[in-house]
């Protein structure tokens, strides 16, 4: 088999293309460029890096190249007479990664998303398999900013857009048509600035205007969307589902996943890059310490909260529900008990670490009189104990907040489980309308 050739055509404003010693962008630069319109021939390629050596030109003997640039092609394979070689169209080699039934896997409460398809799955999640699968290791630490803001929405983009967009490092499918998609699964998702936060919205397909507004705090070292698929199970006609991503990056670094088999996959052998990978989250430094930093979180949570209530349109004003799991539950309390936020429907405590000496002296000057409570954790939690649910719902209780009834236990450890997903539904279903 002839070896594969390339020819030069970006670069004719510097003189050529910038060539380096090995294959890492962070490899030395080698003195001379690799003049436009050289030939070379093919020794190794990865991914976008070209090992050659040159054929014709002016330029270094031997070096690693970058096939494109952004949105700019550097080289382009060339036949035997040296005319380019037509490149096939992306539609014709599109391949549905989901095909692989690749889990989208969640971590800390997250429930488990479908095997398969992307119903279920959030957009970020999805982009992180595509990114792992499509885009070349040391492209990826700043594809991510390039990806537009309507693939995150799943009424303005579909699996197709975004497989193309990722196949084809951006060059395709970055517009937006205007024309109305299908959600997978019929739940909507959408990124939004809320309060500050960049949150995830979900809600049941042909909700414009909602009934019911529910924001949902992550928990500590998570990834932003942990509770996606929470909300996907939840996700009912009327009902908005606003996951706000914690503003600080953790200083727990995230653990390494086993190497997935799937599709095409861009050969990951580099020792000398830097991974890109989406940073687990926490709601403040770990050095301000608990109750410093609860108080300075609280007003946050509450602004978002308020902000998702005023965005959800000009019909009646909708109900508030504020709620969390672990760390984020208690942050809810916290935002729950400030003055910043409009009257609460319902408070949704999550696997809660119990009260702190500040919240529960500030629940006796709350407003949280009337407001509907729900406390659930597991039987077997040992960083959440029943216990301490149980005498943070005597506190709300004596709060006038929690009304009848006791803690929701069930089955499982600090995790949220299909019957914690059946509690929270049923939760909503009873809370008073109007």
């Amino acid at each position: 088999m002839a070896a594969t050739t390339w020819k030069v055509v970006g670069g004719a404003d510097k003189g050529g293309i910038v060539v380096r010693a090995g294959k890492a962008l962070t490899s030395a630069q080698l003195p001379e460029r690799l003049a436009t319109g050289a030939v070379v021939q093919e020794l190794q390629l990865e991914g976008e890096r070209l090992k050659y050596s040159r054929l014709s030109g002016d330029g270094p003997q031997m070096g690693w190249v970058s096939l494109r640039l952004k949105d700019k092609e550097l080289l382009v394979e060339v036949d035997a007479g040296g005319a380019a070689i037509p490149k096939k169209k992306p539609a014709d080699t599109l391949k549905k990664s989901w095909d692989q039934k690749f889990l989208f896997k969640g971590c800390g409460a997250n429930l488990r998303a479908l095997e398969g398809g992307t119903a279920g799955a959030s957009r970020d999640q999805l982009f992180e398999f595509l990114m792992r699968q499509h885009v070349s290791p040391e492209l990826r630490l700043n594809f991510g900013d390039q990806i537009p803001e309507h693939m995150y929405d799943t009424s303005l983009s579909d699996e197709e857009d975004c497989i193309m967009f990722f196949q084809t490092a951006g060059h395709l499918g970055s517009e937006a048509t205007g024309k109305r998609r299908a959600s997978p699964g019929g739940v909507r998702q959408r990124v939004e600035m809320l309060g500050g936060l960049r949150c995830i919205v979900v809600e049941r397909e042909g909700t414009e205007v909602p009934s019911t507004v529910v924001v949902l705090a992550h928990g500590i070292d998570v990834l932003g969307d942990d509770l996606y698929g929470l909300a996907h199970r939840l996700a009912l006609r009327g009902l908005r589902l606003v996951l706000p991503e914690a503003p600080h990056t953790s200083s727990t670094e995230r653990e390494e996943e086993a190497a997935l088999q799937v599709a095409c996959p861009i050969d990951e052998h580099e020792s000398d890059r830097v991974e890109w990978r989406r940073p687990l989250r926490e709601w403040w430094p770990r050095q301000a310490g608990w109750e410093k930093g609860l108080a300075g979180s609280a007003p946050l949570l509450a602004r978002c909260a308020a902000a998702a209530a005023a965005a959800a349109g000009n019909g009646p004003t909708p109900r508030l529900v504020l709620g969390g799991f672990s760390q984020g539950a208690a942050l809810a309390l916290a935002a729950a008990a400030s003055k910043d936020l409009p009257a609460l429907a319902g408070l949704l405590l999550l696997a809660p670490p119990g009260l702190s000496d500040g919240q529960g002296q500030s629940l006796g000057t709350s407003s949280l009189a009337g407001t509907s409570v729900l406390v659930a954790c597991g039987d077997s939690d040992e960083v959440a104990p029943v216990a301490a649910g149980r005498e943070l719902h005597k506190a709300l209780t004596q709060a006038a907040a929690a009304g009848p009834g006791d803690v929701a236990v069930y089955a499982g450890g600090h995790e949220v489980t299909s019957e914690v997903a059946d509690l929270v539904a049923a939760f909503l279903a009873r809370l008073p309308t109007g």
